[in-house]
């Protein structure tokens, strides 16, 4: 799992660049959030509740955050980073090694960050179906790997191996697929007579339907399932 630490920081509230002892405040404010929301949930999350779980003043939160909502979208943003972190450190192309066990592998490469940030996850979720301006960031946060996947997609119609007519809106159909499905099975409490599946489940599951959707045809029936 990313340590928070290795997370880049962005300009606190007040716009100057942060010292070691500014970026471990600020870290140890974002921490005690999410240990917060995973007991108290965001909405009665106060905070005077952050600070004094991170131990810190009060007013220190202001020269790192205007507001709840600024941590709230930071928590977003270490969430992108740890995806892109563990993406890169597997180093997978669909255009290198057999493309089932690619995809498969960033299926569990999400879904396990999910699992890991499934409370602020909730949060935001909530956040952004009613506040315009952080679904507007969440948006923006999530289009790095939609772009990903409409290239992708658009490259196999140019090949003439599989038409994708639509990628950016096929695209979409993936990527908010994999969003709800995990909404639903680690936020929710999974579906009506089933409350929760195993992880191999889920990542099998999500990796068949993308894969199925992309290539037009059935994973090969041999491939390994790491997790």
């Amino acid at each position: 799992m990313v340590a928070r630490a290795e997370v880049p920081a962005i300009l606190p509230a007040d716009g100057t660049l942060l010292t070691a002892r500014g970026v471990r405040t600020r870290t140890a404010l974002l921490e005690a959030a999410r240990r917060l929301i995973q007991r108290k949930g965001y909405a009665k999350t106060k905070i005077a509740d952050i600070t004094a779980e991170a131990g810190k003043a009060l007013g220190s939160f202001y020269t790192y955050f205007a507001n709840k909502e600024e941590v709230l979208e930071q928590l977003a943003e270490d969430f992108k980073a740890e995806i892109d972190l563990r993406v890169t450190d597997l180093d997978l192309d669909l255009a290198d090694g057999e493309p089932y066990d690619v995809i498969r592998e960033l299926c569990a490469v999400y879904w396990t960050s999910c699992k890991n940030h499934a409370p602020e996850l909730a949060a935001i979720f909530q956040a952004s179906m009613m506040d315009d301006r952080f679904a507007d960031r969440w948006r923006a946060i999530r289009s790095d790997a939609r772009v990903r996947i409409a290239a992708d997609l658009h490259s196999l119609d140019l090949s003439g191996r599989v038409p994708h007519p639509e990628p950016e809106a096929t695209a979409s159909a993936l990527g908010s697929m994999m969003d709800y499905f995990c909404y639903v099975w680690l936020i929710e409490g999974g579906e009506a007579g089933r409350p929760s599946i195993s992880d191999r489940v889920a990542i099998d599951t999500m990796a068949r339907v993308f894969y199925r959707t992309m290539f037009a045809e059935t994973e090969p029936p041999t491939s390994p399932a790491s997790v």
